[in-house]
């Protein structure tokens, strides 16, 4: 017959634990761990206090200085949770919590420094992504978001890597009504210099295009020309009186092309005319059938100007005037357009962004 292991008593026959023993145990445990863990993310609190009331619930829960330690660990770990339970630690937060874990020496065994560790990054980096749409703050916020950056202790390219990440997720945000502001732009134009960031390196998942493009569209909106690329060296001889809009490259031409075909039958009767000789005379019935397939034609530039759309490429070269299109049809990667004349078939271009491509010649058409 064995004895307890909680109370030291006789346990019974092949027992090693009263149940009522380890029914208060497991209480105590879980009644520490939530003292624990309450106190961990409050404001202020006392050591000492902390300690005699942890020493109450452990007499009548048969746990030792060891088990209060193990559920001073658990409860801090549990606070920890409790605060990414937003999904982000404040600053304050991280304060208290590294300050707890500070008095009572409590080891990472779970790795909530780590934990806690991205949990201060994230922070940084949502304010990085919220300064770099800030219109207002200025120099003295951008400072401070440099210091908080520091403070990380991150490599250099890593810290490089995570303001180019706060950007792009900056432009994103700012994108998500369709439309650019001009004090969105220049608070993300402020914030690459600020921190001396290159379109090279904001650009690496396009981030940087789509922001130039969202700002083509929202000046064209308020009846401005823009001036966003660089043209030099285009192949279209343009009109006096236009100017070259945007240029896309590598756009695959699509034209509707009709198909004929004449499809018939035949049918007689055979007759005899002599010993192995026969004679079919036949009629024979047709009908023309027609149907339309869509052909990749040819892959070059494409340009949008103030009056025509051009497209040059080794075997397709022409122009269109803008006000000669009687309809355009929205496509995820492209744009399709149907001229004004009696024959006309549906042409599409495929440039890779249908919302760019629609909205800028929609709204260029209407300058």
């Amino acid at each position: 017959m064995g004895d307890c292991k909680h109370c030291g008593k006789k346990a019974g026959f092949l027992r090693r634990v009263h149940g009522e023993c380890q029914a208060a145990r497991d209480r105590g445990w879980e009644e520490m761990v939530a003292v624990v863990e309450q106190v961990a993310g409050s404001l202020s609190f006392s050591q000492t206090q902390l300690r005699l009331d942890l020493l109450d619930i452990a007499k009548g829960s048969y746990f030792d200085g060891e088990g209060i330690n193990a559920a001073i660990a658990e409860g801090w770990h549990r606070a920890v949770g409790a605060s990414l339970s937003d999904g982000i630690i404040t600053q304050e937060e991280e304060a208290r919590l590294r300050d707890f874990r500070d008095k009572f020496a409590i080891q990472n065994q779970r790795k909530t420094g780590a934990v806690l560790e991205r949990a201060a990054r994230d922070r940084v980096m949502l304010d990085a992504r919220l300064s770099a749409l800030a219109v207002t703050g200025g120099q003295t916020h951008l400072d401070s978001l440099s210091q908080a950056f520091r403070k990380l202790g991150l490599p250099p390219a890593e810290e490089r890597r995570l303001m180019v990440q706060a950007w792009e997720s900056a432009v994103e945000g700012s994108l998500e009504d369709g439309v650019l502001s001009l004090d969105e732009e220049a608070a993300l134009i402020r914030y690459l210099n600020h921190f001396g960031l290159t379109v090279a390196e904001v650009d690496g998942n396009g981030a940087h295009h789509n922001m130039v493009k969202s700002a083509v569209i929202r000046e064209l909106t308020e009846g401005i020309i823009p001036q966003r690329q660089n043209f030099s060296g285009h192949p279209f001889n343009l009109m006096k009186s236009e100017k070259l809009v945007w240029l896309f490259d590598g756009v695959d031409y699509i034209e509707t092309k009709t198909r004929r075909e004449r499809r018939g039958t035949s049918h007689g009767l055979s007759i005899r005319v002599a010993r192995g000789l026969y004679y079919r005379p036949s009629t024979f019935r047709s009908q023309l059938h027609e149907w339309e397939e869509s052909i990749h034609s040819d892959t070059g530039l494409l340009g949008v100007t103030t009056k025509h759309i051009y497209f040059h490429g080794p075997k397709k070269r022409f122009r269109v005037r803008l006000d000669k299109i009687v309809s355009f049809e929205p496509y995820n990667d492209g744009i399709g357009v149907i001229r004004d004349t009696q024959t006309a078939k549906p042409e599409i271009f495929v440039v890779g962004d249908g919302w760019f491509i629609y909205n800028l010649v929609t709204n260029v058409s209407n300058l």
